[in-house]
C-alpha cells in the first residue's frame, strides 16, 4: 500500500503540472513545493530485503555479453531481463554497478534492444516500487535501488533521442515520478564504504539535463523539473561532498540559457534562498546547517561557472557572496 505522504506529494505534482501547463501558477509554484516537503515526516526504519541471485544473474550477463560479441545480436526473455534489472537494488557493486548496469546500458547504447523491451524497462524503472521504495525512512540500502533506476533511464534517455520509442503517455509518466521523486529523496550519500556509489543527486542532474534538452517536453514541464529538483536540493539534510553541486550547477547552467523564463524562474528561487536565510535567526540541528552549507557549494560551484550562465543569475549571487562564507 502507497505511503499517504507519497500519494500527496504524487498527486501535488500532478496538480502542479495541470496548472503549469494551463498558465495559472508559477510565481507561487516554489513556495507550495516547499511548504510540501517541509510537512513531510520520516517514517520509522523497516528491512530493506537483501537481493538474491546475484553469481546467477554475472553468469548469464558474462554468458549474453559473450554472444553479443560473437554475432552483435542479444535475445533476452522478459523474465531474464526482470533478474537483470532486480540488481540494480543490490549492495554489492560487483552485481549493481559493474554487472548489471554497465551490461544493460552496453545494450540499449548497441542498439540491441527493441522498443518494445526498451520501454518496458522504462516502466519497470519509474514504477513506485523502485522511485519511492522506503524513500521516506532513515537513510537506507533502497536508495541503491532509487539512484540505479535513475542513471539507466538516463541512458534510455538518451537512446530515446535516436529511436523515438518513448511515447507521449510514457514521457509524461517519467515526468510525474521523477519530479515526485526529486522532491521525496533525502538521501544525498556519494560513496558509500563497500557498497559503492549511492549518488542519487548526481543522477537527478543527468536524467533533468536530458529531459530539459528534449524537444518534447514541454516548456511548463521543463519549469516543474527545474522546480522540483531545486526544492529538492535545497532540503536534503544531508550534506553534498561528491560533486553533486557541480553536476546541479551544470543542468542549471544548460536550462537557464534555453529560454528566459528559466533563467527567471531559477533567480525567484535564488533569491526565496536568500531571504530564507536572512531571515532566520539560529540554526540549532546538523540537518540546518547541511543545508546551508550544500546551497554555500552549490552557488560557489556556479561561480566557478559564471561564465556559462546568464548575467542576472551571476550579478545577484555575486551581490549576496557575503553569505556563501
Amino acid at each position: 500500500m502507497m505511503d499517504d505522504q507519497i500519494t500527496l506529494v504524487k498527486e501535488t505534482v500532478s496538480e502542479a503540472r495541470k496548472k503549469l501547463a494551463a498558465g495559472h501558477i508559477y510565481q507561487s509554484l516554489n513556495s507550495q513545493l516547499e511548504n510540501l516537503v517541509g510537512r513531510l515526516s520520516k517514517r520509522s526504519k523497516t528491512i530493506v530485503k537483501p537481493i538474491d541471485g546475484g553469481d546467477a544473474t554475472l553468469a548469464l550477463i558474462q554468458k549474453t555479453s559473450e554472444k553479443f560479441i560473437q554475432v552483435k545480436k542479444v535475445l533476452l526473455t522478459d523474465d531474464q531481463l526482470f533478474e537483470i534489472l532486480r540488481q540494480l537494488a543490490s549492495t554489492n557493486p560487483a552485481y549493481r554497478d559493474r554487472g548489471a548496469f554497465y551490461f544493460l546500458a552496453n545494450l540499449i547504447s548497441n542498439k540491441a534492444l527493441s522498443r518494445e523491451q526498451m520501454r518496458w524497462i522504462a516502466n519497470y524503472l519509474v514504477a513506485d516500487d523502485r522511485l519511492f521504495s522506503h524513500i521516506l525512512e532513515p537513510i537506507n540500502d533502497a536508495v541503491f535501488q532509487r539512484s540505479f533506476s535513475l542513471l539507466l533511464l538516463s541512458q534510455l534517455l538518451t537512446a530515446d533521442n535516436q529511436l523515438n520509442f518513448i511515447d507521449d503517455q510514457l514521457l509524461g509518466r517519467i515526468i510525474d515520478q521523477t519530479a515526485a521523486y526529486a522532491l521525496l529523496e533525502q538521501d544525498g550519500r556519494g560513496f558509500v564504504g563497500e557498497k559503492g556509489w549511492a549518488h542519487a543527486f548526481t543522477n537527478i542532474g543527468n536524467v533533468w539535463d536530458l529531459l530539459c534538452s528534449n524537444p518534447k517536453v514541454k516548456r511548463s514541464d521543463k519549469i516543474l523539473l527545474l522546480a522540483t529538483q531545486l526544492v529538492g536540493y535545497h532540503n536534503c539534510p544531508i550534506p553534498f561532498v561528491a560533486g553533486e553541486d557541480s553536476r546541479v550547477a551544470a543542468y542549471l547552467a544548460n536550462i537557464t540559457n534555453l529560454n528566459e523564463i528559466y533563467e527567471d524562474y531559477f533567480l525567484r528561487v535564488l533569491k526565496f534562498w536568500h531571504q530564507g536565510l536572512t531571515a532566520q535567526m539560529t540554526v540549532a540541528t546538523e540537518a540546518g546547517w547541511n543545508k546551508i552549507y550544500n546551497r554555500n557549494r552549490l552557488l560557489q560551484s556556479l561561480l566557478l561557472q559564471k561564465d556559462s550562465f546568464p548575467t542576472s543569475i551571476v550579478d545577484y549571487i555575486e551581490s549576496t557572496r557575503d553569505y556563501l562564507n
